[in-house]
């Protein structure tokens, strides 16, 4: 198994268990333990995981974790809500995709529909340019590179020219009080332009989301039309939304 595949596993792992140990990674991936202590260093120098006595863990929670850790995070929820959401998606609609790692499992789905469709991740708007049905109009910006997505007054002012019918965007936390909410403000304002621009707003989020609060706030939930998540979300977390009217699938 080469390195970057080990790399990926190990990511895998972490989004199930929060923390391994190198024999528990030695054993699963068939790598020596020097591999695997190598492999856990060289996460650690990216940031992807906190290396630890024995292991390795996530970072905290109130930390960012890097981008391909987040992929790795509750993959298998993101395909199933990502594909729900994508698939419920009319023909012909306007559609604002904000960033994300749950908004990027849409994508397989996406390209079997026609579509008109504005984001501000740029690596949406790349894995689509092979779509002849998709129409697709990437905001102009500043990049964020953390997440790849492109936030400031240019992005804001290309949004507001739109009309959206549906706007989509993943969240850090969603909370029925204090709304939606991520780490980063300037990814926020942006979001919420897109929110503003759309008769409806769709968010796809994993049930680790709900109940938590971020430092930058998007939206409240008020404004959502639908929300998509899968099946761990309780009964007793999914109440409060349900109770306002919202549309929230477990898929």
């Amino acid at each position: 198994m080469i390195r970057a595949e080990r790399h990926e596993k190990i990511l895998i792992e972490l989004s199930r268990k929060g923390t391994v140990s190198a024999t528990e990674l030695s054993g699963l991936l068939g790598a020596s333990l020097a591999t695997i202590r190598r492999d856990i260093a060289e996460l650690d120098t990216a940031k992807s995981l906190v290396r630890t006595h024995g292991g390795a863990s996530l970072p905290k929670r109130r930390e960012e974790l890097p981008y391909d850790a987040k992929v790795m995070t509750y993959l298998p929820e993101k395909r199933r809500i990502g594909a729900a959401a994508a698939a419920a998606l009319e023909d012909g609609a306007m559609v604002g995709l904000g960033g994300g790692t749950t908004v990027m499992q849409m994508l397989p789905a996406l390209r079997s529909k026609t579509l008109k469709l504005v984001t501000t991740a740029i690596n949406i708007a790349l894995d689509l340019r092979a779509t002849r049905s998709v129409e697709v109009t990437l905001t102009g910006g500043t990049l964020r590179r953390r997440t790849a997505e492109m936030v400031g007054h240019i992005a804001e002012r290309t949004l507001r020219d739109i009309n959206l019918d549906v706007t989509v965007i993943g969240v850090d936390g969603i909370d029925i009080d204090r709304g939606l909410t991520t780490y980063d403000s300037s990814e926020a304002y942006v979001n919420r332009v897109m929110a503003e621009q759309a008769r409806e707003l769709w968010v796809v989020t994993d049930h680790s989301k709900f109940g938590e609060v971020f430092p930058a706030s998007i939206v409240g939930v008020d404004r959502v039309s639908r929300i998509y998540t899968d099946t761990d979300l309780s009964d007793e977390a999914a109440a409060p939304f349900l109770a306002k009217g919202i549309d929230l699938r477990r898929v």
